[in-house]
């Protein structure tokens, strides 16, 4: 059974701050990816970083 995302976890909020503000401008794409995985490890959703061809 695939788990949810800790809706109210402190990763969780950061990460959708950081996406919405990427469209602002005002981060990057690399720290908002970085905070999305840091909101996956804190929901314990299993991921791989490896990029597949």
């Amino acid at each position: 059974m695939p788990q949810k995302p800790a809706s109210d976890g402190k990763a969780y909020i950061a990460a959708l701050e950081a996406c919405e503000a990427v469209d602002d401008g005002h981060v990057s794409d690399e720290s908002a990816r970085e905070l999305f995985l840091l909101a996956l490890k804190e929901a314990e959703i299993p991921y791989s970083t490896e990029i597949e061809r």
